[in-house]
């Protein structure tokens, strides 16, 4: 009798996580709606490491790498409010097919998903840089997570967003504009 609390606690572990899984676009969505300049959308690989610092989000989709890349990128198109600044880890231009058989056929295909959506060159890091960015990132800015079915490693796409509406030239101009002025 002792174990059917057990039991049900598992079961209700299970179903949040298969509720989770099929709202992942909804998710999306939402996030893409609420987030702004500063915060970072990560779609990750199904090996991409749970961080405990604050600030992390981390949504398990059930879904596929490509598709979930491509959603956000769309997402973050219909809002005008922000545009992606683009990063992949440096390694995933190296991972042997020998080892990860469908690396490059994967790397090309989330490349031309990304053509023309970064608002720079997409940027291309390693590893633990970009996980250290994150994590600095994630102290002051809300980071959120989306972990896929996918199991080629770093394959991991960070999307940093910047705003949508304000250019790095319409920055930079401002403030020559107030240092002149002042």
């Amino acid at each position: 009798m002792k174990l059917f609390p057990v039991i049900i606690a598992v079961a209700l572990v299970s179903v949040s996580g298969c509720a989770e899984e099929a709202n992942w676009k909804k998710e999306i969505d939402e996030q893409v709606g609420l987030l702004g300049h500063r915060n970072m959308i990560i779609i990750a690989d199904s090996a991409y490491p749970i961080q405990v610092g604050g600030g992390v989000n981390v949504i398990a989709t059930g879904a596929d790498h490509q598709e979930v890349v491509s959603h956000a990128v769309k997402a973050i198109e219909k809002c005008p409010a922000v545009r992606p600044l683009v990063a992949l880890d440096a390694e995933f231009a190296f991972v042997p097919e020998e080892h990860a058989p469908g690396a490059a056929k994967l790397r090309k295909s989330i490349l031309a998903i990304l053509e023309g959506k970064s608002a720079a060159p997409v940027r291309e890091e390693l590893h633990d840089t970009l996980l250290k960015e994150v994590n600095e990132l994630a102290k002051d800015y809300t980071v959120v997570v989306f972990k896929t079915t996918g199991v080629i490693p770093y394959s991991s796409v960070f999307l940093t967003l910047d705003c949508g509406y304000w250019s790095a030239e319409a920055e930079e101009a401002l403030r020559k504009n107030m240092e002149e002025n002042r």
